[in-house]
């Protein structure tokens, strides 16, 4: 896709319930703006793969996932535990924190510049398909 657009599918993207369609590798990818949830304000990017979004997708590692959820890393340990190990020598509290990290993905996006890096660095052919 070039620039122009890209920057035709951002302001597309601008209230709830608009989607913009692409074709990148293949799928046909489907982004709309839905709300966070129903008592927030905020805005998120969904994404619709095939016009879907299956939990298989999401617990399992599959290309899918890669190409277009948004990867999270998450700890076990709480802000309490976290003061608490600070205490120990860093190799230590380093092996800790990072055992005690997992990841998950999620098929929503709170960025559309992040979405767009991801889309760009994961995937080689990306179109904008208009749906009329």
């Amino acid at each position: 896709m070039t620039k122009e657009e890209w920057d035709s599918a951002q302001r597309n993207l601008t209230f709830p319930g608009s989607t913009v369609y692409m074709k990148i590798d293949g799928y046909d990818i489907a982004v709309q703006v839905q709300r966070k949830s129903r008592s927030s304000l905020n805005n998120v990017l969904t994404v619709y793969v095939d016009g879907k979004i299956k939990v298989e997708w999401l617990a399992n590692g599959c290309e899918i996932r890669e190409k277009f959820y948004c990867r999270h890393e998450r700890s076990l340990l709480s802000a309490n535990a976290k003061k608490e190990i600070k205490k120990y020598r860093k190799s230590v509290r380093d092996k800790i924190i990072k055992d005690s990290l997992y990841t998950v993905y999620s098929p929503y996006w709170n960025s559309f510049r992040s979405m767009k890096s991801h889309f760009i660095k994961n995937n080689s052919s990306i179109e904008l398909v208009s749906k009329e």
